[in-house]
């Protein structure tokens, strides 16, 4: 019975990607909440595991494990308060969780999240070409029990890892606190082009094997503003991990025009970068559409940011072919 709950519980995680459980900016300002599931402003970065709650009276009972609260929060109006639950009669203990999720391909959920090759393990990097000097925000940790919370990142280049932070744990903390993490990335010589991110409730999570999760039900953390620090760049940028602006992107991969809409005005900059995040584009947009002509561009992937200020609005990736 156990193989069985697991084996329905891996199979509605690779449907995250579908509910997907992003935020639209790093202080979770417009995160809804309907019908017993969050939605989201695909930020193709963060998501959460509440599309488990789609097990319910299946074999088991799950439960939403990440919600927006209004209460004691740090900047804004909301934060996230990450919660670790047992799922069914204490069959499969689930972390609340903030991670890297990656969104399926196609309609082949297991495929696109698993690496069948080791078996039942979850890919948990995203397509991620910069280099962050720092990651910051802020917690407050209230545990069951002497659970622990955590923070874990790293940064690859194909399947090469470029650099590993040691594991950021996190005790019984009821104030607001801050934190800055160095990704080891700062003066770099090497690239990046995948990230891995994991905020969790319960620090003894595993992901390679859901049956190895530890750790106490009802242990929550709080975060609030999260974000990247990119010291060495110009006017030192800040770039939320959720994005201010909603992006999107279009005909992409494309030939020639790429078009950038933005669910709001802004008045700010849209720059484009080659692949190694060298320069090679600069524009003002004041408006809520922006366009680009890449036709004299090489074939490829391109990335692009939104840049008000020293603040990073906005920021992903789009592929010419000819």
């Amino acid at each position: 019975m156990k193989k069985t709950l697991l084996t329905l519980l891996m199979a509605v995680v690779m449907t995250a990607g579908a509910m997907a459980q992003d935020f639209p900016d790093g202080s979770f300002e417009n995160w809804t909440y309907t019908d017993g599931g969050y939605y989201d402003y695909e930020t193709n970065l963060l998501m959460t595991l509440n599309a488990l709650v789609e097990l319910n009276g299946v074999e088991m009972e799950t439960k939403l494990t990440a919600f927006r609260e209004t209460q004691n929060v740090h900047d804004g109006n909301y934060c996230i308060r990450l919660t670790s639950a047992w799922f069914g009669t204490n069959a499969i203990f689930v972390p609340g969780a903030l991670a890297t999720l990656n969104d399926p391909v196609g309609d082949n959920y297991v495929e696109d999240y698993l690496n069948d090759a080791l078996g039942n393990v979850i890919n948990l990097k995203e397509p991620f070409a910069f280099k962050p000097w720092r990651l910051t925000g802020y917690y407050r940790y209230a545990p069951v029990s002497n659970d622990s919370a955590s923070i874990d990142m790293k940064f690859y280049f194909g399947n090469t890892v470029t650099s590993t932070c040691e594991k950021f744990i996190i005790h019984a903390t009821p104030d607001w606190t801050s934190f800055d993490i160095a990704t080891g990335l700062a003066n770099s010589y090497l690239d990046v082009d995948k990230i891995s991110m994991v905020f969790s409730a319960s620090a003894a999570y595993d992901f390679d094997n859901l049956e190895n999760c530890h750790g106490q039900e009802g242990s929550s953390l709080y975060l609030d503003g999260l974000a990247f620090r990119y010291d060495n760049e110009p006017l030192g940028l800040t770039e939320p991990l959720i994005p201010v602006v909603k992006t999107t992107v279009y005909p992409n991969p494309s030939a020639d025009m790429v078009h950038f809409d933005f669910n709001k005005e802004v008045n700010a900059r849209l720059v484009i970068y080659n692949i190694n995040g060298a320069q090679i584009f600069e524009q003002n947009v004041n408006d809520n559409h922006a366009e680009y002509n890449a036709s004299a561009l090489a074939n490829g992937t391109y990335l692009y940011r939104i840049i008000e200020g020293n603040t990073i609005l906005s920021s992903g990736r789009f592929a010419v072919a000819k």
